[in-house]
């Protein structure tokens, strides 16, 4: 008996020991007692067996614990998702430490706010996206101290300001205690994690233990998911450079194909409009060569369309001639390229090409951009081959002018017979030889001579009405060479015909000396014909200046009256002289009364010191007359 009683107080003491604390502990004191165990053994044994049950308690809650930490870290081994690893995290944290509600707050931005992420045990939807800002409420203390912080009751805490919106989100939720960790790594605060109650609660230094160790799981986590998409985003971007390079690579491969081929081409003879067409062609878009005014260097009727309008592509001109690369030209709804063809000094024009998607912009510039040196090498090249034919040729028409060849020597240079002659004012500007040879061409030969350039007009541009087609050529080489010098006075003389190496050096001079003629005239910018002087040569002599002070000393004081009083007393001597010095004839010119003819006739005769009776002063009257009326008409002045 005694035996039995033994063995069944031995298993008692073991089952109460690995009891939970309390357990057990009434049925094992009787049995002590049963036994007739001493006061003090039983005092003893009760005090080993409530150890002993809490040691067991304690590690019970210890393996838990770390069972969750286990967890939670083999899931951030894998870290799969982020937001189920937290929330898993925040859900077991808040199983292990028994309170309320457990949440987790993350850095929402640079200002370091905290916003409410992840939570359990949370009853009001407000405190589920609740952002706090920094540096008020006890995450601002957990956040600088970055160490544990609990409060026993929250409406007490005076460590840190309150926030009304915080305090009110913490009312509706019914929190009273509060207990919050850092997420750190290293010397960066990623957010926190917090554990409370709806009740005035002291934390234990094992809750703080514990909810810090899955703080430090949870930081993990965020660290490492950031740590992942920087290298993800790093990775992205590496791979965008490879395939930019890629593509730079081919785009160059591309480029250089097109550079070799209009290279090769330019060796061969080509001139611009072929490097544009074979632009063109590789590009699969239209392109257009246009010279440094924007004006399309090809020909047709309708040679501008389909280019943006002269303002824009002008601009854009000189944009990238200062650039040096290739300028977008929107107008209205259309885009185009624009690249300048660059010379020493200026843009010797542009290259513009229709914006499509048929080959990638990074093709299309750089291909524009080669195409637009190429073009420039070709136009140095024209302009050089140009440049010597034009000195040749000037050398020869130079000689035949002079008369120290023959006729014959042109025949080299012309296939047409010489028809015309005609004086341009562009001496002692360079480049003017080569402007004005460029745009004769081959329709006739180009010399330099004291007072201006001599143009010998060939038949291939004669046309019918005597002459009228040398008169349009001169205005064109004359407009040409006004532009490019930029000198709009530049002003032309078209000579007679001539028949042979004589009259050809006859016209010229006539032509060089009405050139002369003109300016003290006040006649500049216009092309005018020879002819018109054929009556007043005999009156000049060797000074230019003769014909305006011939014009002047005789109808000085009509004209002085005119413009002082605004009368029409030269037009009326044109009316009356043009009617044979018939005052009823000059009335119905002038569309006036015969008596106002007859009264400004008085006043003229009053004004003019000869003797209208005399026949001599009438003639030189009647030639200063119609030698002002031809100066108005070269000017385009009323009344003319």
């Amino acid at each position: 008996m005694a035996e039995n009683t033994a063995s069944a107080l031995v298993r008692e003491v073991v089952a109460a020991a690995r009891a939970e604390p309390g357990e057990r502990m009434l049925a094992l004191t009787q049995l002590l007692t049963e036994a007739d165990a001493a006061a003090s053994d039983v005092e003893e044994i009760l005090a080993a067996v409530q150890e002993s049950q809490q040691q067991t308690a304690r590690l019970r809650r210890r393996t838990v614990e770390l069972e969750a930490l286990f967890s939670t870290a083999r899931e951030l081994v894998r870290l799969q998702d982020v937001t189920d690893v937290l929330r898993r995290l925040v859900q077991r944290a808040h199983e292990l430490m028994g309170t309320d509600v457990t949440y987790l707050s993350e850095v929402d931005n640079a200002q370091g706010d905290l916003r409410v992420r992840y939570s359990a045990g949370t009853v009001t939807p407000e405190f589920r996206d609740l952002l706090v800002p920094a540096g008020y409420g006890l995450a601002s203390l957990v956040a600088d101290s970055r160490e544990p912080v609990w409060v026993r009751e929250y409406t007490r805490m005076a460590d840190a300001p309150h926030d009304p919106s915080i305090d009110d989100a913490v009312a509706r939720e019914g929190l009273v205690s509060f207990l919050g960790v850092p997420l750190a790594v290293g010397d960066e605060v990623l957010g926190a994690l917090f554990a409370c109650n709806r009740f005035a609660h002291d934390f234990t230094p094992d809750q703080v233990l514990l909810l810090s160790a899955f703080a430090d799981h949870a930081a993990a986590v965020l660290h490492s998911a950031r740590v992942l998409a920087e290298n993800a985003a790093a990775r992205a971007r590496a791979e965008e450079a490879y395939a930019e390079l890629e593509r730079h690579l081919a785009a160059t491969q591309i480029v250089g194909g097109i550079h070799e081929e209009l290279t090769a081409a330019v060796v061969s003879g080509a001139t611009l409009i072929d490097l544009v067409a074979t632009v063109s062609d590789r590009l699969g878009r239209r392109v257009r060569a246009v010279d440094e005014t924007g004006l399309p260097l090809d020909a047709g009727a309708d040679a501008r369309a389909g280019l943006p309008r002269r303002r824009p592509l002008t601009d854009a001109i000189r944009e990238s001639r200062a650039s040096g690369h290739a300028v977008a030209v929107v107008d209205g709804e259309r885009r185009w390229l624009v690249v300048a063809i660059l010379g020493a000094d200026r843009a010797l024009g542009a290259m513009v090409a229709d914006d499509e998607d048929a080959v990638p912009d990074d093709v299309a510039r750089p291909t524009l951009e080669r195409a637009a040196q190429v073009a420039a090498l070709v136009s140095f090249k024209r302009d050089a081959v140009s440049a010597i034919r034009a000195e040749r040729r000037a050398r020869v028409l130079g000689a035949v002018l002079d008369g120290s060849a023959e006729a014959s020597v042109l025949s080299s240079e012309v296939v047409h017979p010489l028809v015309g002659v005609a004086a341009i004012d562009g001496r002692g500007r360079e480049g003017a030889l080569t402007v004005a040879a460029d745009a004769v061409g081959d329709h006739g030969l180009v010399a330099v001579r004291e007072h201006g350039l001599v143009v010998a007009w060939t038949a291939s541009v004669d046309g019918p009405g005597a002459g009228a087609g040398l008169v349009a050529a001169t205005e064109r080489v004359r407009r040409i060479l006004a532009e490019r010098l930029d000198d709009p006075s530049v002003t032309a003389v078209v000579g007679a015909t001539v028949d042979g190496a004589q009259a050809l050096r006859a016209s010229a001079e006539r032509a060089v000396r009405d050139l002369r003629f003109l300016g003290p005239l006040g006649v500049s910018g216009a092309t005018v014909r020879s002819d018109d002087f054929a009556p007043y040569h005999v009156l000049s002599s060797g000074e230019p200046e003769a014909a305006a002070r011939f014009v002047d000393g005789v109808l000085g004081p009509v004209r002085a009256w005119d413009e002082r009083r605004g009368t029409a007393l030269v037009d009326t001597l044109v009316a009356y002289f043009d009617a044979g010095e018939s005052r009823q004839g000059a009335a119905t010119a002038l569309r006036v009364h015969t008596n106002t003819v007859q009264q400004r006739l008085d006043r003229i005769w009053t004004l003019l010191d000869g003797d209208p009776a005399d026949a001599e002063y009438r003639f030189r009257l009647q030639a200063a007359v119609r030698l002002e009326r031809l100066r108005r008409e070269l000017l385009g002045l009323p009344g003319s």
